[in-house]
């Protein structure tokens, strides 16, 4: 068995979100799986004192994993991010997103990302109440993608148009403003499925992750947006903007119908 370690890939200064680890981890397994195909893995991810998220260890917000064995044996674990392997998969393109690509994402997903048992409480009370054969899903990832990621911002007149060539009954929003929440509800109503997600007052806002917040309210906020990741991953189709969560959501099933607009 192969054992890695992932560490916080954090300066202090450049912030990022709670998928841009969670994706990068799994491009990075990825990796080594294509150069060990026949290994099985042990990944412990250390996503701990990360600036702008407190001193906890993110990642165990949402799932398990085994501490015990890390400390016992770290000097078996090695750095995942130091494999010096060619990636034939990019989170943000993507062309990159193969069938094979993806199948062997969600393959890596389900055997290594184990949802602890607050998550699966969450997802017990909540999906009962979606009917995923009738629902499409969208995503963006406004505040600063434009302003400091430069991805584009897009017309919500053109989402709305986009999400309208599609047959559906319900919308799953999950969305990081309230500007766009608003207009969901006004336009959809009661078709409007959304929960409690921790969202931004104006458009080109700062993300949660770099407001000042207490630890309990960021795992709550981190099991929001895990959450709504799985969810909108298994919608009917999904329509979203380019992001490290909705990149998440599509490798979590790789018989996703999804289209991303930019």
């Amino acid at each position: 068995m192969l054992k890695f370690f992932k560490p916080p890939r954090d300066n202090g200064v450049h912030q990022r979100g709670y998928f841009s680890y969670i994706t990068e981890a799994v491009v990075h397994i990825h990796n080594v799986l294509l150069n060990h195909p026949n290994e099985k893995l042990k990944i412990y991810y250390d996503l701990s004192n990360i600036h702008g998220y407190g001193n906890q260890n993110i990642y165990e917000a949402c799932f398990i994993q085994d501490e015990n064995d890390y400390l016992t044996n770290i000097n078996e674990y090695s750095n995942i991010e130091l494999v010096n392997y060619i990636s034939k998969l990019n989170a943000y393109e993507s062309d990159t997103f193969t069938e094979e690509n993806l199948k062997m994402c969600e393959s890596i997903i389900k055997d290594n990302f184990i949802l602890n048992d607050e998550m699966k409480q969450l997802f017990s009370s909540r999906h009962p109440q979606i009917d995923f054969t009738k629902t499409i899903g969208f995503h963006r990832r406004a505040t600063d993608m434009s302003s400091v990621h430069y991805v584009p911002t897009i017309d919500l007149s053109d989402i709305f148009n986009t999400l309208e060539e599609e047959e559906f009954e319900n919308v799953f929003l999950m969305s990081d403003n309230l500007r766009d929440l608003n207009e969901f509800k006004k336009r959809y109503g009661n078709k409007l499925i959304t929960f409690d997600e921790f969202t931004s007052s104006k458009f080109d806002d700062n993300p949660f992750f770099k407001l000042e917040n207490d630890e309990e309210s960021i795992k709550q906020h981190i099991q929001e947006i895990v959450f709504g990741a799985y969810t909108l991953g298994m919608t009917k189709k999904l329509i979203c903007t380019k992001s490290n969560l909705s990149t998440f959501s599509i490798f979590s099933n790789s018989k996703l119908n999804y289209k991303r607009l930019n």
